[in-house]
């Protein structure tokens, strides 16, 4: 029998969708108008793949008329007679698409799976790069279409200096990575773009100072006028400590010791993640003491100074907007410098005062490279001990503008001179 062709025709449909029966009619080539009992009007190509039947939607009647029917039945008739498979292509096509990630979701994911090693500085330094120059440049784009021009073109024109650029490139290279992870992509589209080539050179990085003894007396003297009696305390324990200011203002009162003179700072607090201890010099613990008793029932050694803190403790810039205000009215005749400063010079004396290297990179929780780093696990480290009480009583001897006496050197037989003012290279 010969095989019809283009066997419907417009009336014919409509009569059929009045009559309102359920029916299934051939047109020719595969194709099929159904009406449903639902009264559905639809468009069906079925087709043979080996054993195995086939069928794709084309679209509903009226909205699909017959002779555009028709032209698509010819479309995918050429695709079909060219091997392929237009309806498992579909089923593909619509699981990428429930399955597609758009930048914003691809961000949300990233955070909640990668957070947990990193620490909290780092934590929210992600965060704001994410919410305040990813998400609002590239989030709504779906992953799979971002191209390594779009990311040029979102840190071209971010309007923030180059370090905050250099971070912000960082963290777009591990989400991408973390979307390579999740076979959304088969490359990363940061890889190979080059900072110095879409923001050009670096500008020179800010050389950490070393306060010698002479400004360190004079910020010291009258200390408490200048910043406040809490900002000064928790300015001096910060010199007198070596620790970075984030691990000051994130520690709990629970994690000091005053009768042994010892401070364990959690792993938590720590940019680099390692639990630490930090033994106190008598003159540091009866700080420590104060500065406790000042935190009244919170749990924090520096709490919040407003009820809008989200953390408990007092902000990150707590002390450089001190120190900031200070030298505004005049109150330092020193060098320019930032609390992240008394770390370059804690290391600095500790070298002058006759200390090892290693000792004053201890001092700073440094670790020390090669066998030595690996294989010395202690905590309580008596050499450390020796050199935060010898610089505890140099920083005394500065707030009293003593020079400090050949006892505080480790040697204890000579005075050692302190060299002109230096400025020590950056070390994080």
């Amino acid at each position: 029998m010969a095989r019809k062709h283009h066997a419907l025709d417009e009336l014919q449909l409509r009569r059929w969708i009045a009559a309102g029966e359920p029916v299934a009619k051939a047109d020719g080539d595969g194709l099929t108008f159904t009406l449903s009992d639902t009264r559905a009007a639809t468009w069906i190509l079925r087709y043979s793949r080996g054993r195995r039947r086939r069928e794709i939607t084309l679209g509903s009647y009226p909205e699909l008329t017959l002779s555009e029917a028709r032209k698509k039945t010819r479309f995918y008739r050429a695709r079909i007679d060219a091997g392929e498979d237009p309806a498992t292509d579909r089923k593909v096509e619509k699981a990428r698409v429930r399955a597609a990630m758009t930048v914003s979701k691809l961000c949300d994911d990233f955070e909640k799976k990668r957070y947990s090693d990193l620490s909290v500085a780092t934590v929210d330094l992600y965060r704001w790069l994410i919410a305040t120059l990813l998400k609002p440049a590239i989030g709504s784009l779906d992953v799979p279409v971002v191209r390594a021009s779009d990311v040029v073109y979102m840190v071209e024109n971010c309007g923030r200096p180059w370090s905050v650029c250099q971070q912000l490139l960082g963290i777009t290279r591990q989400i991408f990575a973390h979307a390579i992870g999740k076979r959304l992509i088969d490359a990363n589209p940061v890889i190979g773009i080059d900072l110095t080539a879409v923001k050009g050179k670096q500008p020179a990085k800010r050389v950490r100072v070393m306060l010698m003894k002479n400004e360190l007396s004079d910020v010291l003297t009258g200390l408490d006028d200048k910043l406040g009696r809490q900002d000064a305390l928790m300015f001096r324990i910060l010199l007198a400590t070596c620790v970075r200011q984030s691990e000051l203002i994130r520690t709990k009162k629970a994690w000091i010791d005053l009768v042994r003179g010892s401070w364990y700072v959690e792993a938590e607090a720590i940019k680099t993640r390692d639990a630490f201890l930090v033994p106190l010099a008598p003159l540091v613990v009866e700080w420590m003491r104060e500065l406790i008793g000042m935190a009244g029932d919170s749990e924090w050694l520096c709490p919040a100074r407003s009820t809008r803190s989200k953390t408990g403790h007092v902000g990150r810039s707590v002390l450089q907007t001190a120190l900031r205000d200070a030298f505004n009215r005049n109150d330092f005749d020193v060098r320019r410098f930032t609390p992240h400063d008394t770390r370059s010079t804690a290391k600095g004396h500790l070298r002058n005062l006759g200390f090892s290297r290693d000792i004053s990179e201890i001092a700073l929780n440094h670790k020390l490279p090669g066998i030595e780093g690996i294989y010395d696990v202690r905590e309580e480290i008596p050499e450390r001990r020796a050199a935060m009480e010898a610089w505890a009583r140099f920083i005394e001897d500065c707030c009293e503008s003593k020079e400090p006496d050949a006892g505080h050197s480790v040697s204890g037989s000579r005075r050692l001179q302190l060299p002109t003012p230096i400025s020590l290279p950056i070390r994080r």
